[in-house]
């Protein structure tokens, strides 16, 4: 895999179902933080935004072997989702990239302690 893949990859992650991304219609209160390489997400409990993010880390691993690539390249993979905003780190062969996506929240909605599931169903 080609060190110039890497922020494409990046790019097409913030990208993937950025039509359905739940941050369209909702304010995360509380920080999520996943790492797409090992699938560990730090967040108040499971729920319909950690299965959305699951399945973007489905297709990241998908698209990393699709590139011929090998995930234990990979240092470090991070996804922080806070409020609108989406941010991906990545630590590849000692270079770090980077980038963040800010969403529009159209619902004027905080998704936090006091809501428990989104229905996610209705945003496809």
């Amino acid at each position: 895999m080609r060190i110039s893949q890497i922020q494409g990859i990046i790019n097409d992650f913030l990208d993937y179902y950025g039509y359905q991304n739940p941050l369209n219609h909702v304010w995360i209160k509380n920080k999520f933080e996943m790492n797409l390489k090992s699938g560990e997400i730090k967040y108040v409990k499971e729920d319909d935004l950690s299965k959305f993010y699951k399945d973007k880390r489905k297709w990241f691993l998908e698209r990393i072997g699709s590139l011929s690539g090998k995930l234990k390249d990979f240092e470090e993979v991070k996804l922080v989702v806070l409020g609108s905003k989406e941010k991906l780190e990545v630590k590849y062969k000692g270079k770090k990239f980077g980038s963040e996506s800010i969403y529009h929240n159209y619902g004027n909605s905080v998704y936090g302690r006091s809501i428990k599931k989104i229905n996610l169903k209705c945003l496809y």
